[in-house]
């Protein structure tokens, strides 16, 4: 049987750093590729669907953000530090975010359980004067224990059933929610 193994966290996973288009440049707006922003996911589950703004291809082309892809993580840099999501399609992401793709040592939903662990410790890394920020050097220094793939696949097949249940239940009391609001207004 193989042993867990000691990496920093940066041999586990590439930090990208996000940007945004030129606001003025209309031609950079309202496009078609969904663009996050800590808002957009620091209430969500597991998943984040959908982004308040969007960009066109030009807007990509002439920025800094970049297209992060399907089950790869974004987390909130600045301000509420570690607000975290896994995204089901391809997304790109403003400055106050990274982008966090595993690697191929790591299964990405392994990635994302193990960086929940690692909130805590994230948050109090963080700096600065305006408002708590971390860095890539932030993820540099952040250590993790890992176990073979293998069984990483066999954690997350068990912790993402429990996620999968965990949404179908919060989709049932949204939904009966919304019926007993109906329910009201029809009385």
């Amino acid at each position: 049987m193989e042993e867990w193994k000691e990496y920093k966290y940066t041999d586990l996973a590439t930090i990208i750093g996000g940007g945004t288009p030129k606001t003025p440049v209309s031609e950079y707006w309202n496009g078609e590729i969904p663009c996050l922003s800590v808002k957009d996911f620091v209430s969500a589950t597991k998943y984040v669907y959908d982004t308040e703004k969007y960009i066109s291809g030009l807007g990509l082309l002439n920025s800094s953000t970049k297209l992060l892809e399907k089950d790869d993580i974004i987390i909130s840099a600045r301000g509420t530090v570690g607000a975290m999501a896994m995204i089901p399609y391809p997304m790109c992401f403003n400055q106050s975010c990274f982008g966090l793709q595993g690697k191929s040592i790591v299964d990405k939903n392994f990635l994302y359980y193990l960086t929940q662990t690692k909130i805590d410790e994230l948050k109090k890394s963080a700096h600065g004067s305006v408002f708590d920020t971390i860095t890539r050097e932030t993820f540099d220094n952040l250590p993790c224990v890992v176990p073979p793939l293998q069984l990483q696949q066999k954690i997350t097949n068990f912790l993402s059933s429990l996620d999968d249940k965990i949404e179908l239940n919060r989709r049932i009391n949204d939904n009966l929610g919304t019926n007993d609001k109906k329910q009201v207004t029809n009385d």
